[in-house]
Parts: structure tokens; sequence; C-alpha cells
């Protein structure tokens, strides 16, 4: 049976990281498919009109063939997208985002403290030294910040940041209670009032920053998102793991 997707989908190819942040939405469960199935999962969903892969994880990199997963998009003439915590990049993974012309966006949360806290490791210099590298290396780089209860003054400390380090785009997105967040809704989570004011907030931002900085408000629970799994299945996921719909699932 033909199954309609969107031209862009998630695409996880690991559910491994090297990180152990609190509001993670796809948990570290150690589901990591080897080169040749995700080459194949690719060739499917080119099959099925998907044009834009934008591969996460987990932590999409940590998967050694990343390199050739996106290598192969750009050959089949598809557009490739990455979100990474940007913990561990090599010169080769640079020269291929460069190369494929793949966006990357770089997960950042905050000052030092914050940033640690949020990710559960000593990650902020790594992460910034490899934002760095992204940059002067010609990578088409945003950042992306993830706001929980009473932290919204990491709005002004990364639009700071960014200015700085050059950075173009900086989207925000609101705590969601998937994943590992379940378990820290109550700690974590944004009222309501919370967060229109954080949505205003950013959205004032935007306005004064101009053509500087591009600001934007990144709201997972607007509509449901397609997200092909590491174990194959094709998801639409919603604000919350109860509301998944399992809509396929890529032959083996």
């Amino acid at each position: 049976m033909r199954i309609n997707l969107p031209s862009t989908i998630c695409f996880r190819v690991t559910r491994n990281c090297n990180a152990r942040c609190g509001f993670c939405l796809a948990p570290p469960e150690g589901v990591q498919p080897d080169e040749t199935t995700l080459i194949k999962r690719i060739d499917w969903l080119f099959s099925h009109g998907v044009e834009t892969f934008h591969f996460c994880g987990g932590e999409p990199t940590v998967h050694p063939a990343l390199p050739e997963l996106l290598t192969h998009v750009h050959a089949m003439q598809g557009k490739s997208r990455l979100t990474t915590n940007a913990i561990s990049i090599s010169e080769d993974l640079i020269s291929t985002l460069v190369g494929t012309g793949t966006l990357v966006k770089v997960s950042l949360h905050g000052d030092r403290r914050h940033h640690d806290e949020m990710v559960g490791r000593r990650a902020f210099d790594r992460t910034t030294r490899n934002l760095s590298r992204l940059i002067a290396g010609g990578a088409r780089v945003s950042v992306q910040t993830t706001v929980v209860a009473s932290q919204t003054w990491v709005v002004d400390r990364m639009v700071e940041f960014c200015i700085q380090a050059r950075v173009r785009r900086l989207s925000f997105l609101p705590f969601v209670p998937r994943g590992s967040g379940s378990a820290l809704r109550r700690e974590y989570g944004l009222s309501a009032t919370e967060r229109e004011a954080l949505r205003k907030r950013i959205k004032t931002k935007r306005r004064l920053l101009g053509r500087l900085l591009d600001v934007r408000w990144l709201d997972f629970n607007a509509q449901p998102l397609h997200v092909v799994e590491a174990d194959g299945r094709i998801v639409l996921e919603g604000a919350t793991e109860s509301v998944d719909e399992v809509i396929a699932r890529i032959p083996a």
C-alpha cells in the first residue's frame, strides 16, 4: 500500500548518545542500525517522495557511517539536515557537511553551568569549540536552545552568544515532555503563562534584531512530526508518546 509522506522527514540513525540530557526526546536505548540498513531505508524513503533527510538520534555523530549517509543523500540529489550536540565533530564530518551543503543545527542551552547541567556532562567547551570549527570550515550552522521552566534568562544569553559567534539563526524550543522529559515534567514544564510570555518575547527579539540574527520560535507541539525511528518504524509523533501513531514500517 502506498503511504503519503512529507518531503522532509526526521531520520534517526541511532539511539545511542554521548550525552544524557534530562529533556531528551529520544533517549539512548542502544539501537544502532548498520550502514547498509540505513542506506536501504534512505532509498526506500526516496522512492516514497522524501527529498530532505533531517538526521537525528540519539546523537547522529556517534554513528561511524554518518558521512557516508550524507554523501549518499547528496548523490541522490536529496537535501540533508543535521541536529547535533557537537560534542564530537571530526574533520572528515565537517568536510562532508560542507561538501553536501547540509544545514547543521547545534544544540546549546545557555552558559557553561546551565548547559552542562542540562546535558548531564561537561560539554559546553567542546560544543562551543566545535561550533566555531564548523563555522570556520564553511558549514551552514544555526543554534537550537531548549528552554525549561524558570530559566528563560537563556533567551538573552543565547542571543548575545550567537551574535558574538557570528551564528545567523537561533531557534528556541520550549520544553517537550517526551522521552526523558516525561519524568521531569513538573521540574521543566513551562506553564501556559510562561509559554505565551516566552513566545511573545522571542517574537519581539525577532522583530528588533532583524537581519542581525534570525530568531525563531520552534514549537513541536504545533503539529505532529514524521519520524523514522532507528528500528525502522515511521512514527507520526505528537506532543507526548500517548498520541504517537505508527503509520508504517520500512521493509528490511
